[in-house]
């Protein structure tokens, strides 16, 4: 079988680093191949050599038999290369057909005014052959992150594109979502579109996966066929030696209480959610997405309001106005979208770690102690092991896996004994990922109180010491470590009789 898309002796350097080594890789049209490796293995610069945004150092590329040059987007869309990206590129401000049609609007036999007649005809035409029901004058705000993703996809349906790549596209979905998406993607195969699919959740790439590429430091390590392997060869090639103990749980010692909450409610959100959380523990928190739970930890932390409840920090009642009341508590919260939420992008790594605890570590006059601020960064980058040049290099070059380094080492310079994690792991690879949980371990031995939010089930059962399981805005059950497994877990998520 001929490839629909091949690249040979791929190589990409920028100034001080070699992104990309002689990379060499058939894509086939119908397939689904997966591309995995750690944060930093080249998966994101070959893609974008592939789309465009990159020339190649050295190297070719051929599609469907012909040489192949872009030296842009746009030029690799117009020869049928598309990419859905993790963040999507969404005009939330346009309506759906308006997204669809972006740039290449039809216009009235004048030339002066759009078509919209004609364009929503068209993009209702698309979303009908996709099975979407989405109508098309809908502005995009209005849609979920699945919807919207939806909508990226009617994109290159109606471009007719021969190639696809999708960058993480499962990242913020729930698993009803999860599988529309792949409804989609078995579409786009009977087509005979080629998928070019990257994501960290290996157990996906054996729903929909036909060849997987390894890759690491840049290289190619090797491309298999997805039922010829399994997902712990995958994960043995990705960090080029076996991982046998992936959660790295000690035996935790409950202590002392360090958060109680009772009756907790946030009208039309969740409903009286009761739970206390010890030292020395890790406290689960499950549920499907849209279960309440994050809602749950932004309450706590303050920065939603609350219609009911109490909050208690190690016996006494708080009541936190803003973050920054429960901060001064010694309560950190590293929250789920850290692009969004948990990092300033443009800023230095170190101004990023001393954030919290700006208002404690300072000179006379309200200065900020700089020697401090330097000896701590230089601390915890060294502790935490964050793959850096500097405490002054900008944190959005980093690595989505030292980036979470970054965000949990900022909590523990600002001294919390309290720490909210949701999804932690997020977006990061399977070594990042094993590193994390090291760190966890660790925190949580020093007798601080973790509560981990995921909706991963097994880091869920493989982290935790207790499981709170949510079920539309109420707490549906909780399970000892020993109780716990993934089917009793999923039956208190799931809605059931």
């Amino acid at each position: 079988m001929e490839s629909c898309l091949q690249v040979k002796g791929i190589s990409k350097t920028f100034p001080g680093v070699n992104a990309l080594t002689g990379v060499s890789i058939d894509f086939y049209a119908g397939e689904v191949h997966a591309l995995v490796g750690e944060n930093g293995a080249g998966k994101s610069t070959l893609i974008k050599i592939i789309s465009g945004v990159y020339t190649p150092t050295e190297g070719s590329m051929t599609f469907e038999g012909s040489p192949l040059v872009v030296q842009n987007p746009r030029q690799a869309l117009n020869k049928g290369i598309a990419v859905i990206h993790q963040e999507l590129s969404i005009a939330n401000d346009l309506t759906v057909a308006e997204n669809i049609f972006l740039g290449e609007e039809p216009r009235r036999a004048n030339g002066l005014l759009l078509d919209r007649k004609k364009m929503n005809a068209e993009a209702q035409e698309v979303l009908d052959s996709m099975g979407v029901k989405i109508k098309p004058v809908t502005i995009a705000s209005r849609l979920t992150a699945a919807e919207q993703q939806m909508v990226e996809i009617a994109k290159i349906v109606r471009k007719n594109a021969k190639v696809v790549i999708m960058d993480e596209p499962t990242s913020s979905l729930s698993d009803h979502e999860i599988n529309a998406l792949f409804e989609q993607i078995f579409a786009l195969k009977k087509k005979n579109v080629a998928i070019i699919y990257i994501s960290h959740r290996l157990n996906e790439l054996f729903v929909i996966g036909d060849r997987v590429t390894v890759m690491r430091d840049g290289c190619k390590v090797n491309t298999f066929m997805l039922k010829d392997v399994s997902e712990k060869d995958i994960v043995t090639n990705m960090v080029g030696r076996e991982m046998k103990d992936y959660y790295l749980h000690t035996k935790h010692t409950r202590k002392k209480e360090m958060l109680r909450v009772e009756g907790l409610s946030c009208e039309g959100v969740f409903k009286d959610i009761s739970f206390t959380a010890y030292a020395g523990e890790v406290l689960g928190f499950y549920g499907l997405i849209g279960a309440g739970r994050t809602e749950v930890m932004e309450t706590i932390f303050g920065a939603r309001e609350k219609s009911a409840g109490k909050i208690f920090v190690e016996g006494k009642e708080v009541v936190f106005l803003s973050p920054k009341y429960a901060i001064a508590d010694s309560i950190g919260f590293v929250t789920e979208d850290r692009r969004r939420t948990g990092l300033m992008l443009d800023a230095m790594l170190k101004d990023n770690l001393v954030l919290p605890s700006l208002t404690v570590h300072h000179k006379r006059g309200g200065f900020l102690d700089f020697k401090w601020e330097t000896s701590v960064s230089n601390e915890y980058i060294s502790k935490l092991k964050v793959k850096t040049r500097s405490i002054n290099t900008i944190i959005n070059t980093l690595s989505g896996g030292n980036q979470q380094k970054v965000i949990l080492a900022k909590w523990l310079i600002a001294n919390s004994n309290i720490l909210i994690l949701d999804e932690p792991t997020r977006g990061i690879d399977v070594n990042a990922k094993a590193e994390f949980y090291a760190l966890i371990d660790e925190f949580v031995n020093t007798g601080a109180c973790i509560i981990a939010v995921s909706s991963e089930l097994p880091e869920i059962l493989g982290i935790s010491d207790r499981i709170l399981v949510m079920r539309e805005g109420l707490l549906s059950g909780e399970l000892s470590r020993s109780e716990a497994s993934e089917q009793n877990v999923i039956e208190l998520a799931s809605l059931h009789e």
